[in-house]
């Protein structure tokens, strides 16, 4: 179950960009204590807290739900009154390591608490240990819904069962008494794959065929002549006489 653990605040009497600022450099941190709705406002106060100890809280805390008992106190150090709270949200710088803001929100003891509790697997699927499956997280958190007292920490599941292709649902987890999961029943929360088989394409090798180099014949002109033989002729040789050519007598006779 969750764990209450007290913390000192103070009331900040300085609100804005430059209050802000001095509550800082004077080693603290500044925040808001949300209080009970009343009609359509919700009733809050500024607060400021040691930054020392605050870090030390957080750090300390095994669970992402931290239920404080606040004791609220003036500028003087004298107590006002004191609340059951849970840290709503905590703001760090984005580049240095240190906080900058905090919500926390007040809560009574009979009230439902409705938050996110961190799930983990115990045990080695037998479909991982035999069967060379994987284990897939599909839900890292569960919502529930509690008393405040009853909030757990973490919630276990017991995944040494699981066979490949099979799963734990939200409806199989065995939660502590009193708590209500508030997720889809049917969704599944752990589950075991087979293993993804890489397919391998083998190179292909592409058999070239010898180019044929052809003579290259001019468009218009005609294919060479070719002898008895086979070989290539003269193409005068093979050319019928000049009918003029042929008319003329003989210079001689």
């Amino acid at each position: 179950m969750a764990k209450t653990v007290p913390l000192q605040v103070s009331q900040r009497a300085g609100i804005g960009r430059a209050a802000v600022k001095a509550v800082r450099r004077s080693g603290r941190v500044p925040g808001v204590l949300y209080g009970k709705t009343k009609g359509t406002a919700v009733r809050s106060r500024p607060i400021e807290i040691d930054a020392k100890k605050l870090n030390q809280l957080l750090h300390s805390s095994t669970s992402e739900n931290v239920l404080v008992d606040v004791e609220l106190t003036d500028a003087a150090g004298a107590k006002v009154d004191q609340h059951l709270a849970i840290v709503l949200d905590v703001q760090h710088h984005p580049l240095e390591d240190y906080i900058v803001h905090i919500d926390l929100h007040e809560i009574d003891q009979d009230e439902i608490l409705h938050a996110e509790v961190p799930v983990a697997s115990i045990g080695e699927p037998v479909g991982v240990k035999s069967g060379g499956g994987l284990l897939e997280t599909m839900l890292r958190t569960i919502r529930v819904a509690c008393l405040p007292r009853d909030l757990p920490e973490l919630i276990t599941a017991d995944v040494s069962h699981l066979e490949l292709g099979h799963s734990v649902h939200v409806r199989e987890l065995k939660l502590p008494p009193n708590v209500v999961a508030t997720n889809p029943p049917e969704l599944p929360v752990f589950s075991v794959f087979a293993p993804k088989e890489e397919v391998v394409e083998a190179p292909t090798t592409e058999v070239q065929q010898p180019e044929v180099i052809k003579e290259k014949k001019v468009e218009g002109e005609d294919a060479p002549a070719t002898d008895a033989k086979g070989g290539k002729g003269d193409a005068k040789a093979g050319a019928k006489p000049d009918a003029k050519a042929a008319a003329k007598p003989d210079a001689k006779k």
